[in-house]
């Protein structure tokens, strides 16, 4: 009698469940886990083939049930690690581990490849962006040597090396995401400002607030960590800023309409792009600067326009280095290369033929 129930039970809990899913309003995005989900209007596309995508998707408490299997595998299994991530004071860490020896010195090749073949007479300078695994001090996680690290590029990068590493904190990184807080450039770029021979401008700038940001390693965890506030930085000149994009045309700097996708990081230069222009007709400065970068200098390039009238930025994971050259003129103009070690590790991403 007691099994009878209990299957009974276990019938009717799923058969409300199926019936909950069926008649509740769809959802479009999943903020959780930061994608498109398959809706009745896909469904009516293609019934058999998107069917069981969409009971997936649509699940009533979808999202509570990912989160309290994240919680069993983290804190009864004890997976500290679970879904590559650590969490450490409410900061989710990407683990970045172990180091791979082969895409370091494939870095190293393809940066030397670049400045002596298309930047034999530039002002060639170069950082790294420490991951957040930086800030890691307990033997009970996972990292790298990223002091062995950086003496290894600094000893084999052909140019020349601005350490920001001594300027940042964890707190200085968004919690649920990879990147940095635009708030802690201005510490940074008057370091790269410096190193790079100008005299840095203290900018009062206006402080836009933007709530609930769900970074890209939220859905990693369990939901108990609160969401980040992503605070953009304007000033009157930077409102009148525009970014020429290879694909998709002119984008304000801040592009507001991202906002509505599942990844608001976005709004800082449109997001992932191959090949960026954005000119300054009001800066008294005639220098260039070229930018190769990764998702990181998004971000930080608005805060460099009051000392270049033209930057552009290029992106190798999105575009070849040769089809760069056919579209950009590299005489005269200073070249910095921010990538994060992130990057670093995985530069086979990077669009290079070494030839």
């Amino acid at each position: 009698m007691k099994e009878k129930i209990i299957s009974i039970l276990f019938i009717a809990i799923i058969y409300t469940l199926s019936i909950s899913t069926l008649i509740l309003k769809d959802r479009d995005i999943s903020t959780y886990e930061r994608r498109k989900l398959t809706t009745t209007q896909k469904l009516k596309e293609n019934f058999i083939d998107n069917l069981d995508d969409y009971l997936t998707d649509q699940f009533v408490f979808r999202d509570s049930l990912i989160s309290i299997n994240s919680c069993f595998d983290r804190y009864i299994l004890n997976n500290i690690d679970d879904n590559n991530v650590y969490i450490l004071n409410d900061y989710i860490i990407e683990k970045n581990y172990p180091l791979k020896e082969e895409n370091i010195e494939n870095f190293i090749k393809k940066i030397n490849y670049i400045k002596d073949n298309y930047l034999k007479d530039n002002s060639t300078y170069y950082t790294i962006i420490p991951d957040k695994s930086y800030f890691l001090n307990s033997a009970k996680y996972l990292k790298f040597n990223y002091s062995e690290l950086l003496k290894k590029l600094k000893e084999n990068i052909n140019a020349s090396y601005i350490d920001i590493t001594n300027l940042l904190e964890l707190e200085d990184y968004y919690k649920t995401d990879i990147h940095i807080k635009q708030t802690s450039y201005p510490k940074i770029i008057k370091e790269l400002i410096t190193k790079m021979n100008f005299n840095y401008k203290e900018i009062n700038y206006k402080e836009n607030k933007i709530e609930n940001f769900y970074g890209a390693s939220y859905s990693k965890v369990p939901q108990f960590i609160k969401p980040d506030e992503i605070v953009y930085m304007t000033d009157n000149n930077m409102n009148d800023l525009h970014a020429q994009h290879l694909e998709y045309g002119e984008k304000n700097i801040y592009d507001l309409e991202k906002l509505n996708t599942s990844d608001k990081y976005n709004i800082f230069l449109s997001g992932p792009s191959s090949l960026i222009e954005i000119k300054n007709e009001d800066t008294k400065s005639n220098k260039e600067l070229i930018i190769f970068r990764d998702s990181f200098g998004s971000s930080f390039a608005p805060l460099l326009t009051p000392y270049y009238k033209r930057i552009i930025l290029i992106d190798l994971r999105y575009i070849n280095m040769d089809i760069v050259n056919e579209y950009i003129d590299f005489e005269n103009k200073d070249i910095l290369f921010a990538y994060s070690t992130l990057i670093v590790n995985e530069s086979n991403l990077l669009k290079v033929n070494m030839k």
